[in-house]
């Protein structure tokens, strides 16, 4: 397998999936047997979500890996069918099945395999492990900091893909929606921890990574905290120049 978004190897992603699905899934059964620091089971709130339960995220990934699946494994690249949602019973090992199943897709998919996809700016299987191991990361957080437990470490390499892979595919998604229509801007952001960098631009519902132009904002952090701040989720970061044209690189 090779790269298709940053510069780490689909195989060390699919990796990523498997050691944060696998943390994933042992904290919400911690949680829901009373055995973290915050107690009230799954029914907690996701403090970085708070529309969301521990239970509904675990409900969300859990949906999340039975739809790629379905993708992945679709003869066409024709957009999938609705999302099954869980049994009313064992929510933990329907969690583990989809696990299993989609990191042995994401293995077995030829990584140039024409697929659906989200977004214009992707139509590849590798394209969709770039996504997971980007999921799977932030929601490994998300649901540690619901149940009160310390954050297993991040890598910063996988951080950085994560953020490449929101600039350069999840933000087109969104290209043609407002504010991003009609905003014109150029925001650079600046891996503190590593030796990278993004030049984006935004100019009437195009996105480019790669401009050269003098930026209207820089936003600067580790890698872990860029990729939270660009999910919206809370992070230690610097932004400098224009405070609104960041914003414009929020995921969604």
């Amino acid at each position: 397998m090779s790269a298709v978004v940053g510069d780490v190897p689909l195989d060390r992603l699919v990796d990523a999936v498997v050691a944060d699905g696998e943390r994933f899934g042992v904290v919400a059964e911690l949680l829901d047997n009373g055995r973290t620091p915050v107690q009230g089971g799954l029914d907690v709130t996701v403090p970085w979500v708070p529309d969301w339960t521990a239970r509904d995220l675990v409900v969300h990934l859990g949906t999340v890996h039975r739809w790629v699946t379905g993708i992945l494994r679709s003869p066409d690249p024709t957009p999938p069918p609705a999302p099954r949602f869980p049994p009313h019973e064992d929510l933990h090992g329907w969690f583990a099945l989809g696990l299993t199943e989609l990191v042995a897709t994401l293995r077995t998919t030829d990584p140039v395999k024409p697929t659906w996809h989200m977004s214009p700016a992707a139509d590849t299987a590798g394209h969709w492990v770039h996504r997971q191991a980007s999921e799977h990361l932030v929601h490994r957080l998300d649901l540690e900091t619901a149940a009160g437990l310390d954050h297993a470490p991040v890598d910063p390499a996988l951080a950085a893909d994560g953020v490449a892979e929101l600039l350069g595919v999840v933000l087109p998604r969104w290209a043609h929606t407002e504010p991003l229509l009609t905003a014109r801007a150029h925001v650079l952001v600046r891996a503190t921890d590593l030796d990278t960098s993004w030049d984006v631009g935004l100019r009437d519902g195009a996105v480019t990574v790669g401009t050269s132009a003098e930026p209207d904002a820089v936003l600067s952090g580790t890698a872990e905290q860029l990729l939270r701040r660009l999910w919206g989720r809370p992070a230690e970061v610097e932004v400098s120049g224009d405070a609104t044209a960041e914003t414009l690189l929020r995921g969604r």
